[in-house]
């Protein structure tokens, strides 16, 4: 926490964006430190000012003064041409010229330029303007509703900042004055660190009158020239209605206003909207109210916004919600072998649900195009060197496949040097190329870049005028946002980076219903029957991870992809493809319909405190596979199968799961020993109703469920 506010503003003598630097502190001791962390933060952000203007306590300024002339440090990060002068305020909030520490600072301070632009990028930094969205409206305290709603307590959370607020408050509180006025009490801060600036020896009497709510029943006093204070307004309706309460409206005054001029004679503090002469970085106007009809209300309680919670909301993922690289690379990559679940990572500490095996991607046409292509479009002549993560053996496989091709194009491979990240890093670097000539740096399978991070560090020491080329195979992060975060490392300032395929998916996340699977096992694993125990030494035996053994089979065989699946493109032979294939296609697609920026707000899958989204019943009776329904559940996070608040929902996926047990020894019920799994471990849940009638139609049917059916069923039904 600093003592001091600083920002960039402009001002008349500075007409140029953030051309002047503003430093305020409050009645707080004088720390050279902040000073100096302060103006460094401010000039890392932009070029330096042309002028820097120090505000400091009255009884403060001798020694700020002196300290600086002793030690400038603080402004070395500002040009020598930068004009620096120090400015005292006293109880009044009158403000001078105390000392010029460098050039030709003006005499008098432009203070109603510092007041507005000051007052709006805090309220900028602090988010105080609220936006509710494509989907939903404010219900403010007037009954109004809103697209937007300012928050002036937001703006107010750090101690100096609270004073740079209280100081223009500072000509209205008056040695006379006995009542302070607060629509809410968040903005009593304000008043306090006001009154500390003061120094008053009478403090007045703080009061709230609680919005809209309170202006009829408070005891305004037509008789006293009591300060009534706004915190935000963007009608300034609320100050027009006080007006006439009072003995003296010009002491009604709003902090923060989004409603143009005031009702006269009331005043305002900060004006937040855009100016581009007088306030460059204020807000544009509103858009236009959203129709409360069509959104969902978020209504003020107390001192917060509390969304009224909406009813259960369903999805059923359908074709336009696939990204586009499920068509385009998935599915001619699908049946090779590609595709691997539930890998132990290398330290066997923890799973992915999906990894690529990048030897058998090596041997694709899709691998061997885009090698081609790479090395035509990206790869240039005057590359010296290459280097990959050598504790990767994917990556070298990788780039093995690249010189190959160079080879085959004719590429002079002499003075190329392949390198691995060790020797970089143990600078056994000898006969390194030009500083200057392009590297290629190759990964395998990426996930967040880790590895071709740490090359690029490593290359900050040993070529930093490179120009980089960051390749890999294939990459999974997370999320798009993730996957941004990683092209703008890699590409600082200048260098590209490129990847066959990018499949967006929480590995770690996606790879729970089997550790909860295992451990639910492993708590058992003295009494369980035989195929369930074979399960268990499965999921806990295979660090090369699953290709078709990921779910549980039906009652005659393992659960296969027919032909015709919705989501690759027609006339994609399935016969072939692995259960791993399967299950990170829905993956992605459920990554997606909660990600992707391209879906529309009525599809996403949101789960927060003012939406619950689930999957609909539908789902599962539109792609009736067994696989696909198996890999639906293994992908959908819990409160995506949570039926609990929705009955229709919940007896759609009950009616399913009971039509299953009748028919368990056909094709339609092959999955399922994988919804009696998903309810056992509580990833799925139905209605108490529909959960008791389940359990009553598997008493009933025990006799026709294989071995690993009937022991969940058992595990389902109360002893």
């Amino acid at each position: 926490m600093s003592s001091v506010y600083a920002f960039r503003c402009r001002t008349p003598e500075h007409p140029q964006a953030i051309s002047t630097l503003v430093v305020f502190c409050g009645p707080t001791a004088f720390s050279i430190n902040d000073l100096a962390a302060a103006i460094k933060s401010e000039t890392s952000r932009a070029l330096s000012p042309d002028a820097a203007y120090l505000i400091y306590p009255k009884d403060r300024a001798a020694e700020v003064r002196s300290q600086l002339e002793e030690d400038n440090s603080a402004f070395h990060t500002l040009s020598v041409d930068t004009s620096i002068g120090l400015y005292s305020y006293d109880e009044a909030g009158v403000v001078r010229r105390h000392a010029v520490l460098r050039g030709a600072p003006p005499e008098a301070l432009p203070l109603q330029h510092i007041r507005r632009q000051g007052l709006t990028e805090l309220f900028n930094r602090r988010q105080g303007l609220l936006e509710a969205g494509p989907t939903a409206h404010f219900v403010k305290p007037s009954k109004k509703t809103d697209s937007r709603f300012l928050r002036a307590s937001h703006a107010l959370s750090e101690g100096a900042e609270i004073f740079f607020v209280a100081f223009w408050l500072l000509p209205y509180l008056t040695d006379d004055l006995d009542f302070v006025h607060l629509d809410t009490s968040s903005i009593a801060s304000v008043v306090l660190a006001g009154l500390l600036i003061k120094r008053l020896t009478r403090m007045p009497t703080v009061r709230t009158f609680q919005s809209y709510r309170g202006i009829y029943t408070h005891p305004f006093s037509p008789d006293r020239a009591d300060l009534v204070l706004i915190s935000a307004s963007q009608s300034g309706s609320m100050a027009g209605l006080i007006a006439s309460r009072v003995k003296d409206a010009e002491r009604v005054v709003t902090l923060f206003s989004m409603g143009g001029d005031p009702p006269k004679p009331t005043q305002v503090l900060c004006d937040l909207r855009i100016d581009e002469k007088l306030n460059p970085t204020g807000y544009p106007p509103a858009p236009p109210p959203p129709d409360p009809a069509l959104t969902r209300p978020i209504r003020l309680i107390g001192e917060h916004f509390i969304a009224a919670p909406e009813p259960a909301r369903t999805v059923v993922p359908g074709l336009k919600h696939a990204p586009t690289v499920i068509a385009e690379k998935i599915s001619r990559l699908q049946g090779q072998g590609i595709f691997v679940a539930y890998k132990a990572d290398a330290e066997r500490s923890s799973r992915r649900a999906i990894w690529i095996d990048v030897e058998q991607l090596r041997q694709t046409e899709p691998f061997k195009e885009w090698v081609e292509k790479t090395v035509i479009r990206e790869i240039p002549a005057s590359v010296r060197a290459i280097v990959y993560p050598d504790k990767d053996t994917s990556a070298k496989s990788v780039a093995d496949a690249l010189i190959e091709a160079i080879r085959r194009h004719g590429g002079d491979l002499k003075n190329v040097t392949l390198l691995g990240l060790s020797e970089i890093e143990q600078d056994k670097t000898a006969g390194w190329p030009v500083s200057g000539s392009p590297i290629v740096i190759v990964g395998g399978a990426t996930g967040h870049g880790e590895k071709l991070l740490s090359i690029s560090r490593a290359l900050r020491r040993y070529a930093p005028a490179s120009h980089r080329i960051f390749l890999s195979a294939a990459t999974i992060p997370s999320s798009k946002r993730a996957f941004g975060l990683l092209q703008s490392n890699l590409r600082q300032p200048s260098h590209c980076f490129s990847s066959m395929f990018e499949v967006f998916l929480d590995r770690a996340t996606a790879s729970e219903s089997w550790d909860k699977e295992r451990d639910y096992l492993a708590e058992l694993d003295q009494t369980l029957p035989n195929t369930v125990a074979s399960r268990l030494q499965l999921l806990d035996n295979s660090p090369s991870g699953l290709r078709n053994d990921l779910f549980l089979p039906g009652a005659k065989e393992g659960l296969k992809l027919r032909d015709n699946f919705a989501f690759w493109p027609v006339g994609t032979p399935c016969g072939a493809a692995s259960q791993a294939d399967v299950f990170l296609t829905m993956a992605a697609i459920l990554q997606n319909l909660r990600t992707g920026a391209d879906v529309l707000p009525e599809h996403r899958i949101v789960n927060d405190p003012q939406t619950h989204t689930v999957l609909s019943g539908e789902t599962f009776a539109r792609y009736n596979d067994g696989v696909i329904q198996a890999a639906i559940l293994r992908a959908a996070l819990p409160i995506e199968l949570n039926y609990r608040d929705t009955p229709e929902e919940s007896r759609l996926v009950g009616d399913l799961i009971r039509q299953m047990v009748d028919l368990s020894d056909r094709q339609q019920g092959e999955a399922l020993g994988e919804f009696l799994l998903a309810i056992l471990l509580d990833r799925m849940s139905l209605a108490d109703a529909d959960l008791e009638t389940l359990k009553d139609t598997l008493r009933a049917s025990l006799d026709r469920l294989n071995e690993q059916q009937r022991w969940i069923a058992e595990e389902l039904l109360p002893g």
